[in-house]
């Protein structure tokens, strides 16, 4: 398998990952927080950003390789500034918004860390077995 589709691939992982997270969070919030349906959009929202946020990031990536090295390094930089404006535009945005709950935004925001550490963790079963022998 060529490295894009492997990419592909995992990026599909991700994407069921996060579909699974939301699922689990979406009780959680939708029974303790009193407006469960802007809780409910906020997480979607959040999670959906949080995709395309880390599709931006592989987009920089790829075209950052083939770059010389000072030049990568500012592209890399501006992107990474502009990854995180969008995420302050969106939280100030769920904040700012009556149908968009800031927690599940946030919690969509940060559910892609441990989706992403889970599923690409977890393929490697012999490593995962070295770190917790120690």
């Amino acid at each position: 398998m060529d490295s894009h589709q492997q990419i592909q691939q995992d990026f599909k992982k991700i994407i069921k990952g996060m579909i699974i997270g939301n699922l689990l969070f979406l009780p959680v919030g939708f029974f303790l927080i009193e407006e469960g349906a802007a809780y409910i959009t906020g997480l979607l929202f959040g999670s959906i950003i949080a995709v395309l946020n880390l599709r931006l990031l592989y987009l920089t990536l790829k075209k950052a390789v083939t770059m010389p090295y000072r030049q990568a390094q500012v592209f890399t930089v501006i992107r990474y500034i502009l990854r995180y404006i969008i995420v302050g535009i969106v939280v100030y945005g769920s904040i700012i918004a009556d149908h968009i709950h800031p927690l599940g935004t946030i919690i969509g925001l940060l559910l892609m860390k441990p989706v992403v550490l889970i599923t690409q963790l977890g393929e490697d079963r012999e490593f995962l077995r070295k770190i917790f022998r120690r």
